[in-house]
């Protein structure tokens, strides 16, 4: 007696053998993120901060009164929902080529998993869902008004100018930092050459910026149109709140409908900047 059951494969497996044909950007912020279980909700983040001037002040055994500190709440919400697709095939049909398609699904859903930490799932810092990296309302980001570099060298003298300014920045606060260059017009001049001396910007940068700093690159697929400019982002003051990674959830074979179906699902994020200046950003245009 012959059988033609269908046996797929774990979900587990599949996942081990899935080899992204795109690079996710939101998991450089791993390193310090925490995760939540699969559960629709909202969760508010309260949190003392110092304010004023808080050393400690001379105190004597004549005095009667100690130097008062002030301290004021501030609050961040991070709101959990999900986001799931399915994909179904007839039992009757070649199943040979189901998983490429279940991977083209996840390539796709990573690039959405990008679009939800960079843009916080807004157009401006004041339509935020979830605070992301390119669009935040959180108090602790900075972000900077857009100017125009000077069109010296092929814009490399200002540039380098801009990010050596914006490190200034950046080191007054403690961690390990990634800058961030996004937009095609920016990402070509990251990969120029000085004229003058023939040196590659780009190494001559790294040079400058010295240890404690890596260059990263936002992939274009994820960067807004028109956009251009850097971000310098402290990998130790910005913590990545998330439920679920883009995942195949499930799989099966339902007999009755004739159906092999896939399920797919990824979860909100929300990025948190744990200390003013955890997150830089700098727009420019070219003259």
């Amino acid at each position: 007696m012959s059988t033609n059951k269908i046996v797929l494969r774990s979900t587990d497996e599949v996942m081990a053998d899935y080899t992204p044909t795109y690079t996710p950007f939101w998991q450089i912020l791993l390193g310090k993120s925490k995760a939540y279980p699969e559960v629709v909700g909202k969760l508010n983040f309260k949190r003392l901060e110092a304010v004023g001037n808080i050393r400690n002040q001379k105190f004597s055994p004549k005095d009667t009164h100690v130097h008062q500190i002030n301290a004021v709440e501030k609050s961040k919400t991070f709101k959990k929902y999900f986001l799931a697709s399915q994909y179904v095939q007839s039992t009757l049909q070649d199943r040979e080529q189901n998983e490429d398609v279940v991977k083209q699904v996840l390539d796709e859903n990573n690039k959405l998993m990008d679009d939800l930490v960079l843009l916080g799932e807004g157009t401006s810092a004041s339509t935020m869902i979830n605070n992301g990296l390119y669009w935040s309302a959180d108090p602790n980001y900075l972000l900077e008004s857009s100017t125009q570099l000077a069109n010296t060298d092929g814009h490399l003298p200002a540039l380098h100018a801009s990010v050596s300014a914006a490190k200034i920045k950046a080191d007054a606060v403690a961690g390990r930092k990634v800058v961030v260059f996004y937009g095609d017009t920016m990402l070509l001049k990251l990969c120029g050459i000085y004229s003058s001396s023939g040196q590659p910007f780009r190494q001559t940068l790294g040079a400058a910026l010295g240890g404690g700093y890596t260059i990263a690159e936002l992939p274009t697929e994820v960067t807004p149109s028109s956009a251009n400019g850097y971000m310098i982002l402290n990998l130790d003051q910005t913590l990545l709140h998330y439920t679920t990674p883009p995942k195949l959830a499930d799989q099966g074979v339902d007999g009755r409908a004739m159906e092999v179906w896939h399920n797919f699902l990824l979860g909100s994020a929300m990025v948190e900047v744990l200390a003013y200046k955890g997150i830089i950003r700098q727009p420019h245009t070219f003259a």
